[in-house]
């Protein structure tokens, strides 16, 4: 048996921390960001998507709350389909 909230609160973490921690490398290197996107995305050129203005910390914490429920939401979804459908 999975524990729905234990699973929860547990990739919420991992995906909010991933979430800083690219905010934080974009502040540092962004040009490193986009090659990362740029390597994942073959035939896509997305060097139209670059902003000339940073992200603002009211988007940038409205963004970390939106994942951190959405992943939280969902996962605790499937926790629990997963343990009532492995019954």
């Amino acid at each position: 048996m999975v524990k729905p909230i234990i699973l929860a609160n547990t990739l919420t973490t991992v995906g909010l921390g991933l979430y800083v921690a690219c905010r934080v490398l974009t502040l540092v290197a962004p040009d490193f960001i986009f090659n990362v996107g740029q390597s994942w995305f073959h035939t896509i050129n997305i060097d139209a998507l670059k902003t000339a203005t940073p992200l603002d910390v009211g988007t940038f914490i409205f963004g970390a709350v939106t994942l951190g429920v959405l992943t939280w939401v969902t996962t605790y979804a499937a926790a629990s389909l997963y343990n009532n459908w492995s019954k």
